[in-house]
């Protein structure tokens, strides 16, 4: 009787694999060739609408290099956020996502500002199988007058399972780091190339 249990339990993990342990994901982009683009972006702290508070930070760092290696200029995001505090004096305070990008260029002498949402960050809890799944939406928006350069939109859900607790929590870290990076790759395939790669 408990050998059957056990091909149950085996068998039921089998359709999971089945229904897919890879990542699934679902993005939407949109880039208007003809507006006039920008050369240096300032990426501001990733505002967090969810419970998570890891994947922000990775996700604005992640962002900032694949920035970089899209042909912009790195700017520090601790100078951008000491600025920010600067502005954010305890009688003003205000939502990083609120902030007009003229202001932006005024602190730190960006002509573009990539304003980014966490809006999603869900992690199953199940003893063999813990699904993973973040959204994110960014915008670069021009300084001098606020026009909407770019916006991407992307989900990713990535399902993982293991036969013991131990394996699945390596799993688990892991596969988190990987929808992170993958969430940042795929929104960024859209964005304008930078002054340092346009032909």
């Amino acid at each position: 009787m408990k050998i059957n249990k056990i091909y149950f339990y085996v068998a039921i993990i089998i359709l999971i694999v089945i229904a897919g342990c890879s990542s699934k994901a679902t993005k939407k982009a949109d880039v208007d060739p003809e507006k006039n683009l920008v050369n240096i972006i300032a990426v501001l702290p990733v505002e967090n609408k969810t419970q998570d508070d890891v994947a922000p930070g990775l996700l604005r760092i992640r962002i900032i290099d694949e920035l970089y290696f899209k042909g912009y200029s790195k700017i520090s995001p601790d100078l951008i956020d000491r600025r920010l505090n600067e502005l954010n004096t305890e009688d003003n305070k205000e939502k990083i996502n609120n902030i007009a990008p003229r202001t932006i260029n005024e602190l730190v002498g960006a002509d573009g500002v990539l304003y980014s949402t966490l809006n999603k960050s869900t992690k199953g809890k199940g003893f063999f199988y813990r699904p993973i799944t973040l959204s994110l939406t960014c915008e670069l928006r021009k300084s001098e007058n606020g026009e909407i350069v770019w916006k991407g939109q992307y989900n990713a859900t990535s399902r993982n399972f293991a036969f013991t607790r131990k394996g699945l929590d390596m799993k688990y870290y892991k596969a988190y780091e990987e929808v992170i990076e993958e969430l940042v790759n795929k929104i960024m395939e859209t964005i304008p190339y930078g002054p340092n790669l346009r032909s």
